[in-house]
């Protein structure tokens, strides 16, 4: 249904961009599988994540957490305003003063304001022979305040979604100038705690996992490791001693990786794991208890009896 919609979306309105803004179909290879990509940048901030499909059980599925995942971002995070970009001090900017500037003329050294907007570029100039060094710049500020002052100030959106999604939520804050000084909306520590917020609230979304390590690293004796992959994570270490046992113990390991399993998780994902993944990894005909092996799977949420 993902690759649908994306068809969908090349052959309809580009402008009616809710179902691609962000997003990117992550066709699966020889190295990875496939799954959906969120990229997108706010507040100084790359955000990427990655939805894949193997995770979420299928493309349908990542495609919803992957559009959810971008939209709690866009709501949480509004793009800058175009007074904010106005006011941002530029690496070679001297006058500590953005779109101010002295300038050498023909006619003389001058204090200059500028302000791009829309129209075009407004610019004046003061003349310091005239008006002094500190007047001339005086003025200068005076008129780019003016300017700024007159700008309808609005968000950067350069997406039609991401534009709506900021009109909702964010035209409310859209203030007057104050001040032609650099204005942090939001800081850049508030900025890292917002995203913080919602990656540990999509970490949750995803289904639990469940790793089994097998294998031996002495003589007759197996270890049996198992996590939810949690953080912080449930772990337990069990041991099989396989001195007197046949086939290296694995009918022995089978059942101990039963019981540790349904320690950390309950007895129907011990019983699914053992139908769907263990009693084949542990076959007495293929285990090779020297070699081992280490899985991770993802836990049908179905099994979990939740609340």
């Amino acid at each position: 249904m993902a690759s649908e919609k994306s068809d969908r979306k090349t052959k309809g309105d580009p402008a009616d961009d809710a179902e691609t803004y962000a997003l990117t179909r992550e066709e699966p290879n020889e190295r990875r599988g496939g799954g959906w990509t969120v990229a997108l940048r706010r507040r100084g901030k790359k955000i990427v994540r990655l939805f894949k499909n193997s995770i979420y059980g299928s493309s349908d599925a990542a495609y919803a957490q992957a559009r959810a995942y971008r939209d709690a971002i866009i709501t949480a995070l509004p793009p800058p305003t175009n007074l904010e970009q106005a006011v941002k001090i530029r690496k070679n900017n001297k006058s500590g003063i953005s779109g101010v500037r002295r300038v050498e003329t023909e006619e003389g050294d001058v204090w200059q304001a500028t302000l791009m907007t829309n129209e075009g570029q407004k610019k004046e100039s003061f003349s310091i022979g005239r008006y002094g060094e500190e007047a001339a710049k005086s003025m200068a500020i005076a008129q780019r305040m003016r300017w700024l002052k007159a700008l309808p100030v609005k968000h950067l959106a350069y997406a039609r979604h991401a534009e709506e999604i900021t009109r909702q939520n964010f035209d409310h804050q859209l203030d007057v100038v104050a001040d032609v000084a650099p204005q942090v909306q939001i800081s850049e520590e508030e900025v890292v705690a917002r995203i913080a917020k919602i990656n540990a609230r999509f970490d949750a979304y995803r289904p639990p996992r469940l790793k089994v390590r097998v294998k031996s690293y002495g003589p007759a004796r197996l270890a049996v490791a198992v996590s939810d992959g949690g953080s912080p994570a449930k772990r337990k270490l069990a041991h099989v001693n396989t001195a007197k046992m046949m086939h290296g113990g694995a009918l022995a390991a089978a059942g101990r990786v039963r019981e540790v399993v349904e320690e950390i998780y309950n007895a129907d994902v011990a019983r699914w794991f053992a139908k769907k993944h263990g009693n084949a990894l542990l076959a007495p005909e293929s285990f090779d208890p020297t070699v081992g092996f280490n899985v991770t799977v993802w836990v049908p949420d179905r099994l979990l009896h939740r609340a």
